[in-house]
């Protein structure tokens, strides 16, 4: 489509493009980090805008100031969930999601993706370290 144009159009439309990808950044940058929580064994990133559609399946475990899911073969894996959406009881022990409560132990399913990176404005706790993460999806 872009070679179709002369090169001054084509070079205007990509600075637009650069232009608007910026803006999207910007306005996103602005949001990151709302009711994201700063300590506690419960990881948490801000809510986006779209989710993903991998799943986990495991069998969650709440020991160790980390609460993670174990996913064999790959070992523990750092479930992260929107902030505002998932709480966590230290006193029953018991994690809430959606309409579920998941106990150490308790086999629980998530929808969502793997995630390279914890670095997107989120919290994730000291003991989680090292793991892979598991970004749940708010939808």
């Amino acid at each position: 489509m872009l070679r179709d144009r002369p090169r001054g159009r084509r070079r205007r439309c990509l600075h637009a493009s650069l232009a608007l990808g910026l803006l999207a950044a910007g306005l996103t940058a602005c949001t990151v980090g709302a009711g994201v929580p700063s300590s506690g064994p419960l990881a948490v990133y801000p809510r986006p805008e779209a989710g993903m559609d991998a799943l986990l399946e495991g069998t969650l475990r709440t020991d160790g100031g980390c609460i993670r899911v174990e996913y064999p073969p790959e070992g523990d894996v750092v479930p992260t969930f929107p902030a505002g959406d998932a709480t966590w009881d230290e006193e029953q022990g018991v994690l809430t999601w959606r309409d579920g409560e998941y106990a150490d132990g308790d086999a629980i399913a998530l929808g969502g993706g793997f995630s390279p990176t914890t670095d997107a404005g989120g919290y994730m706790p000291e003991a989680c370290g090292g793991l892979d993460v598991f970004v749940v999806s708010p939808f």
